[in-house]
């Protein structure tokens, strides 16, 4: 993956909640926020929140969905979810977003399994700590401060902690493209762009659920 399009992408999760909006679109597969293009991210820049503005959202969705999940990294993914809504104005289903950030939970833990036990893809926290520091610390948005003080924490703990998930998956992606690149283009009759190869991995890890 290009790191022009990582850096690009990095801007647009840090304004908010890693365009987990499209996750409510039911016709949309766990993962299907990687698969945008560029010009489709582009679109999908937030509205602008205060501080206080997220700190209202974050408190609100602490008292009325926090105490429904008892995983932590479900109640991080729903948080995300509950406030991409939020932003947009838009109602929120208390009981859908329990049941999408499940499924998305899920998912993605399964998507790092396969990468490790089908293609051998490790990576260490020093490869993920390193990608970060290049990428998302290395120049710090407003949108990103703002976020970061609305969670009352520091840029670096958002980017190495709070989504550091979303960030191994980058790391672990760009390790899989030559990879899923060479099992899939001797018998593709598509072009392997980017989007594709996604989708093909996808499929992959959807069969072994």
């Amino acid at each position: 993956m290009k790191r022009m399009y990582g850096m690009l992408v990095f801007g647009i999760l840090i304004v908010g909640s890693l365009v987990y909006v499209m996750l409510f679109d039911s016709d949309r597969s766990p993962s299907s926020y990687e698969k945008t293009t560029i010009s489709q991210l582009e679109m999908k820049v937030h509205p602008e929140s205060t501080v206080e503005e997220l700190k209202d959202m974050l408190a609100k969705y602490d008292r009325d969905v926090a105490p429904q999940i008892n995983n932590e990294f479900e109640r991080k993914l729903a948080e995300r979810m509950y406030v991409e809504k939020k932003m947009y104005e838009e109602a929120v289903d208390v009981e859908q977003l329990l049941i999408r950030a499940k499924k998305q939970a899920s998912f993605d833990r399964a998507w790092l399994a396969h990468a490790k036990g089908e293609y051998g893809i490790v990576v260490t926290d020093e490869a993920i700590d390193e990608w970060i520091e290049k990428g998302p610390d290395s120049e710090v948005i407003e949108s990103q401060s703002r976020y970061a003080e609305a969670k009352e924490m520091s840029v670096y703990e958002l980017n190495h902690d709070y989504y550091r998930d979303q960030y191994v998956k980058w790391v672990v992606w760009e390790a899989l493209i030559p990879l899923v690149t060479k099992r899939y283009e001797a018998s593709s009759e598509q072009v392997l762009d980017n989007n594709r190869l996604i989708e093909l991995y996808e499929q992959e890890v959807e069969n072994s659920l």
